[in-house]
């Protein structure tokens, strides 16, 4: 990854974004990516939908992200952690409590490689942010599933 930065010091701003707004478009044709925002929520929600064997919310459903093959409402949280990140680093806050199980996914802030994922059910605490500190080893630990392979959760 190194060796990709190093090569595009050289390149200019306007390059830089038309190169980035193309990749967008690749990762929403692939069906990885469902908006023009920043990938990291959409490719976390993806990957959530194919562990649960789930069906993607509209953008409009403010609730929950994903519905699951057994009809559990998925709600996901996805945040990069890097080496630089603070340890009081929080997911951003559940503003609403009509899902059935929580997905934490977080990503490395330089290669997007999956670090961690864990479902879990639900507590209502309503506008608190889940910190990174406070990550439990309870639930289901998705990061030892495979692509095709169908993952559940204990909940």
């Amino acid at each position: 990854m190194e060796v990709a930065r190093n090569t595009l010091s050289g390149v200019s701003i306007p390059d830089l974004l038309g190169r980035y707004a193309a990749i967008l478009y690749e990762l929403r044709a692939r069906g990885v990516v469902r908006t023009r925002n920043a990938p990291l929520g959409d490719y976390a929600e993806y990957l959530a939908a194919r562990v649960y064997s789930g069906v993607l919310a509209a953008n409009s459903v403010k609730s929950y992200d994903l519905l699951s093959a057994d009809g559990r409402r998925v709600q996901v949280k996805a945040r990069t952690v890097g080496s630089d990140t603070h340890p009081g680093a929080v997911f951003s806050a559940f503003r609403s409590f009509d899902f059935d199980v929580a997905v934490l996914v977080t990503f490395d802030s330089s290669t997007y490689a999956l670090q961690w994922a864990r479902g879990r059910g639900r507590r209502r605490r309503s506008g608190r942010p889940v910190l990174l500190t406070r990550q439990r080893p309870s639930g289901q630990d998705h990061r030892r599933c495979q692509t095709r392979r169908r993952c559940h959760d204990s909940i």
